[in-house]
């Protein structure tokens, strides 16, 4: 069985690679006439940006909680990558950016994100993909507070499109690719053991 700290470092390896293939020249284009009638929405940074602390979060909580649950995670997360690269290598995507002029903290975060983060590598949708990934380990590590965190998934996902980072068919594909990358970690490292249910409150 795969150790720990060899996933971490192959996780933190592809994680690298994000930022070389963020490059163009895009080869084709997937955005769809339903994404020219979705309205930017500054205020969805909020959600769009909570995925780079979520994220981290997540992986040293099960770390401490449940290494096997986190060692599958990680496959998952890796599963995601090697899904999502070929794509932004051999077919590589751009979409295109509103101007972002307003001054209150959402513009701004946003203007932040777009300076950040060029305008490619976007189908397959990895903030959907980990949203998944995310959604599906909190609600099998801790269902009462995994549907809280499966809901916030929601609205990262959604973020995708209201901030335009993101068309519609690269959030559909982030939804499956993330699904597929789930069904391999919970595979490849075998079903966690059954959660005991929380007890109810005490009245």
């Amino acid at each position: 069985m795969l150790t720990t700290a060899v996933l971490i470092a192959v996780f933190g390896g592809l994680l690298a690679l994000y930022r070389p293939l963020n490059d163009g020249p895009a080869r084709w284009s997937p955005r769809t006439p339903l994404d020219e009638h979705i309205p930017l929405v500054v205020e969805m940074v909020i959600p769009y940006i909570s995925v780079l602390a979520l994220g981290p979060f997540t992986l040293v909580f099960f770390l401490l909680t449940s290494a096997r649950l986190a060692r599958s995670a990680l496959v998952a997360g890796i599963v995601l990558l090697i899904v999502a690269y070929p794509f932004y290598i051999f077919a590589q995507t751009h979409v295109a950016r509103p101007e972002v002029t307003g001054e209150d903290v959402f513009s701004k975060l946003l203007r932040l994100v777009y300076g950040g983060d060029n305008a490619y590598n976007c189908f397959p949708s990895l903030h959907t993909g980990f949203s998944v990934i995310l959604a599906v380990y909190w609600l099998r590590h801790r269902r009462r507070a995994g549907r809280y965190v499966a809901a916030w998934c929601v609205l990262i996902v959604a973020s995708t499109l209201f901030v335009h980072q993101h068309y519609i068919p690269d959030m559909a594909a982030g939804l499956a690719a993330g699904s597929v990358a789930c069904w391999v970690g919970l595979r490849f490292m075998g079903r966690p053991p059954a959660q005991v249910s929380e007890r109810p409150s005490s009245p």
